[in-house]
């Protein structure tokens, strides 16, 4: 056998073990999971027949699936029978990854609620229901960390167990994943690892070192080129009139990379104090 056959077949042997002696066709490699931080900016909801589309919102009544129902018909929303309840993007745009959109203080007029950050406050039995995420959930009073979102080759993964619905004066956690129920207020964390900003009340809170939501995340896809992005998950109803029913979610929009927060402020220096003259000698 000629030296370049010998020469050939051994490299062709070690091309198994040794990527030297590959050809340059390698497999490109897969990228690495990355947090999307920024704007989930939401198309709103919309019907075509009885086909939905965009961010909605329906309730499934106890004993049924997220797939087949049966739903609880709202009769303020003209989709699929009030099946579904069709979502506009609030004052942001959508919903901020990375930092809160709390809940307005007072929360409610008359019923309504005024959270008008996440999503456009929407008719639900004649009450108007809001979104807002919170340093502390205003339904179980358990700390719970910012909405996060993780792309994994276009697949996503999104914390958002600060997800809260404020409806006829009363809160409802609908996080995926989901707090414990309320078991009095949470004593906070001696350790906290870094200050996240709340977009809604203008100010930083101390972002717990724990989380202590547990169970399903919300899932979706998202597509780098154009930037679009879809998150849904479910969501068990505690307490109130709709206990033991269950929320689904459906967010759909453009995503925009944007700042968890704006820019700290540069430190104020002291004014410059002019050394004054003795007063003259009278």
């Amino acid at each position: 056998m000629a030296r370049a056959s010998i020469l050939a077949a051994a490299c062709a042997a070690l091309t198994l073990v040794l990527p030297g002696c590959s050809d340059g066709g390698d497999a490109p490699k897969a990228s690495a999971p990355e947090q999307l931080v920024g704007l989930l900016r939401f198309t709103p909801g919309s019907v075509a027949g009885d086909t939905v589309a965009g961010t909605w919102f329906r309730m499934v009544q106890p004993g049924g699936t997220p797939e087949r129902g049966p739903y609880m018909p709202n009769g303020d929303s003209p989709a699929q029978g009030g099946a579904t309840t069709l979502l506009e993007p609030g004052t942001a745009g959508g919903l901020r990854t990375g930092g809160y959109q709390s809940e307005p203080k007072p929360g409610f007029a008359q019923g309504h609620s005024l959270s008008a950050s996440i999503t456009k406050p929407t008719k639900f039995f004649a009450v108007e229901f809001g979104i807002s995420t919170n340093p502390v959930d205003p339904q179980t009073q358990r700390e719970v960390t910012p909405p996060t979102v993780v792309n994994d080759g276009g697949k996503l993964t999104g914390d958002l167990a600060s997800w809260a619905a404020s409806w006829n004066d009363q809160e409802f956690n609908q996080g995926a994943p989901k707090p414990p129920e309320k078991q009095g207020a949470q004593v906070a964390g001696a350790e906290q690892v870094q200050k996240v900003w709340d977009w809604v009340g203008q100010q930083w809170f101390d972002r717990p070192k724990s989380d202590a939501a547990q169970g399903p995340s919300a899932t979706g896809t998202y597509d780098p080129a154009s930037r679009k992005f879809t998150l849904q998950w479910t969501s068990l109803i505690v307490g109130g009139p709709f206990n033991g029913f269950t929320g689904v979610w459906h967010l759909e929009g453009v995503f925009e990379p944007d700042a968890a927060a704006p820019a700290p402020a540069a430190p104020v220096s002291p004014p410059a104090t002019t050394p004054t003259s003795p007063a003259p000698l009278t």
